[in-house]
């Protein structure tokens, strides 16, 4: 029974598909006989020409266009390729500047290498002549010294000159000084800056440091120091020639505490010693000297100094100077000076504190063994010595000490005892122990 149900659907369908098929091969029949379809073919040719037309038109149109665009890329490309050609030009001429300006940089470093080495030849040329003119002068061959040496500086040459540099040949102010400073080229003078320094002279400014820093130190400690360092320094300076004049400054101000004067007989001694003794090393310092006028040092010193009745004291701006030991170099003037007893009296010796020159080798003399057995005495003294100061020193701060304790001790019993005293009576028998009972 289902089979015969799918067989009448499937004839049915058939039979419709059949009867559509027919209806449309009558629908789209024509009969090429009749007029209809002689107008019909006649407005499909002309749709036909219509269409062709459009295209052609559409084509041209087109072909326009593209025409246009392509003169509009060929010039935009002629365009492109002149500024190509431009920069490129520019490039060129850019290179070609620049390779002109490196031809001439290098020309003129040549040209400033050449006057370089021709100005370092010169000066080779005029430093070995100044050598050779200093060494026949330091060696007594020529009595002038050479020309370049007599040069003056001034920090100011067109303010008047400043009296205390003109006298000292310090001021507290230096270069910044509102006066002139006037240097000398060469002098027989010279002037070692702060070169002794000491405990009691560097913590004497009571404005800048404590007090009680100087309660162990007395003036007669910083003197014998002084003789040491003059007995050390003073063959030093004689290796070069006879000394006339040492003065070292025991002021407390800083341009003048510790400066040394050394003036010589002679000017080639002077720029001898300032040439072997400049930038060496004493005791862990370096060495700067230089060479300065003094024309009095009558008027250099002060003159209240000696009999310590100085009225600017600590500020004054007169060189206050140690007293040689012996009074040496007293009297100058006179052809066999004090110095030859008192350097008979204590022979010098050389101190640890020097430094070899690097420039000159000292010959070094042979001592011999009684001279060596006398140094060890001497330092076995002079530890024994040092070892009693210390000592002293030592009981002398207790001493200070105790007697400071028993005097803050005396004035707290003294103030106790006016306190009581000072006291009314009606306090007395307030504070009394009937009245607290």
């Amino acid at each position: 029974m289902g089979r015969h149900k799918e067989w009448r659907k499937t004839a049915k369908k058939e039979r419709r598909r059949r009867i559509r098929t027919q209806q449309a091969k009558q629908r789209d029949y024509i009969d090429e006989t009749s007029t209809e379809y002689a107008d019909w073919l006649k407005e499909q040719e002309e749709l036909e020409r219509f269409e062709i037309e459009q295209i052609e038109r559409s084509n041209k149109e087109e072909q326009q266009k593209w025409l246009h665009a392509e003169m509009i890329a060929v010039e935009q490309w002629h365009r492109l390729q002149e500024k190509r050609e431009i920069l490129r030009q520019q490039q060129l001429e850019q290179e070609a500047r620049l390779k002109m300006e490196w031809e001439l940089e290098q020309e003129r470093k040549r040209e400033r290498e050449e006057r370089l080495k021709y100005i370092e030849e010169e000066h080779k040329k005029r430093q070995e002549i100044f050598m050779k003119h200093l060494e026949e002068f330091l060696s007594g061959d020529s009595n002038e010294p050479p020309s370049e040496l007599m040069v003056c500086r001034e920090t100011k040459p067109e303010c008047d000159l400043c009296p205390f540099f003109n006298k000292t040949a310090c001021c507290r102010f230096g270069d910044q000084c509102s006066r002139n400073h006037r240097y000398p080229g060469i002098s027989k003078v010279l002037l070692a800056t702060n070169f002794y320094t000491h405990f009691g002279l560097e913590n004497a400014n009571f404005n800048e440091y404590d007090t009680d820093l100087m309660l162990e130190y007395e003036e007669n400690d910083t003197y014998k120091e002084f003789k040491e360092f003059f007995y050390d320094v003073i063959p030093e300076f004689e290796k070069f020639g006879r000394i006339v004049q040492f003065k070292v400054c025991n002021n407390f101000e800083k341009h003048l505490r510790g400066n040394t004067y050394v003036e010589f007989a002679e000017l080639r001694c002077a720029v001898a010693a300032y040439r072997f003794l400049h930038s060496r090393w004493y005791g862990g310092k370096q060495l700067s000297l230089q060479f300065c006028n003094i024309t009095s040092w009558k008027n250099a010193i002060c003159g209240l100094q000696s009999r310590k009745r100085c009225p600017k004291g600590r500020a004054c701006n007169f060189l206050h100077v140690f007293r040689n030991p012996n009074n040496l170099f007293h009297n100058y003037f006179t052809e066999h000076t004090p110095r030859d007893s008192g350097r008979s009296q204590k022979p010098p010796r050389r101190s640890w504190r020097w430094s070899e020159s690097p420039e000159v080798e000292v010959p070094k003399r042979r001592r011999s063994r009684s001279k060596e057995r006398r140094d060890r005495s001497k330092s076995r003294e002079r530890a024994k010595n040092n070892t009693e100061n210390s000592l002293r020193k030592s009981r002398v701060r207790e001493s200070s000490r105790s007697y400071r304790k028993s005097s803050r001790n005396r004035r707290s019993r003294s103030h106790s005892r006016r306190s009581k005293d000072l006291m009314s009576p009606r306090s007395k028998d307030l504070m009394s122990p009937r009245s607290k009972m």
